[in-house]
């Protein structure tokens, strides 16, 4: 029979455990909200910009325009991996981290090598201890990440993509779907993917000329994206964190209901002992 004494510690401890994860859910819930709201708000504008291009040929701007240019040859791809800062909130970050490395295997398959940054202290730090080598890391990022965040990391991965060090840029982050989802993705990024249909369903007027327009879109465009990918982590990251965290309560009350069971049948037990022994007692005295 356990110790008394054992189990009441373990039943306080479960309790102050418990305190702490419905406090954790709290937090969660409603930053969950806040980081969602935000990423609702930027989706139609990223929706509407692909929409727009998709019925602009861009095919006949190619040329002009470096970040259009497919390779010929892929030699080496940098794949941006976005992860988060802090843990506790299950499978979130693991499960980026195994899309990534199947992108990273499939191009050794493909006799392609590749380069790894990655945003987020626990995607660094889990893929060092795999053995991958990181070309750089970003950890200051919040859990309220900024379009000047993005465009920072855009710039660096596309000064490498300009100059010929990689041949591709490819993202992977994890997809907020609901509350109770969130689904690794991987996408391209460079070079932009152009539709060679010359056939356009829709007539814009540009002003002043498409090719300066595009000289300050495609830019913006990359760093969106990007952006949007900050924001779709942040937001299922919350979500994951509050769901992780309801859990852990849940368990937790369920282990200190059956500890407290289990601590009252060893009192009943005791105290049961405890009056045999008195009744044998006073027996043996008459």
């Amino acid at each position: 029979m356990a110790n008394l004494r054992e189990l009441s510690k373990r039943i306080t401890s479960l309790g102050k455990t418990k305190q702490i994860t419905k406090t954790m859910e709290l937090v969660a819930t409603s930053r969950m909200k806040k980081t969602a709201d935000r990423l609702h708000a930027t989706r139609p504008y990223a929706d509407k910009l692909s929409q727009i291009l998709s019925q602009v040929n861009l095919a006949e701007y190619v040329e002009q325009f470096p970040l259009l240019q497919k390779r010929e040859q892929v030699k080496r791809v940098a794949i941006l991996i976005v992860t988060t800062n802090r843990g506790l909130c299950g499978a979130f970050n693991a499960s980026v981290i195994r899309m990534a490395r199947d992108v990273a295997q499939q191009l050794t398959d493909d006799g392609i090598s590749y380069e790894l940054h990655v945003i987020g202290r626990k995607g660094a730090n889990a893929l060092r201890y795999m053995g991958y080598e990181v070309a750089s890391k970003t950890t200051n990022i919040t859990d309220w990440p900024s379009f000047e965040d993005a465009r920072l990391v855009a710039e660096t991965l596309q000064e490498r993509f300009l100059d010929g060090t990689v041949d591709e840029l490819r993202i992977v982050y994890s997809n907020y779907v609901s509350v109770a989802s969130q689904k690794p993705v991987a996408e391209m990024i460079l070079p932009m993917q152009v539709e060679g249909d010359e056939e356009v369903t829709s007539e814009y007027i540009l002003e002043p000329s498409a090719e300066e327009i595009l000289e300050n879109l495609i830019p913006a465009i990359i760093n969106n994206r990007i952006f949007k990918a900050l924001l779709e982590t942040a937001a299922g990251e919350q979500a994951a964190r509050r769901v992780a965290m309801k859990n852990a309560t849940d368990n937790a009350e369920e282990i200190k209901r059956l500890l407290t069971r289990s601590y009252n049948r060893a009192r009943q037990a005791k105290i049961t002992q405890e009056i045999a022994e008195i009744v044998g007692g006073a027996e043996a005295l008459n």
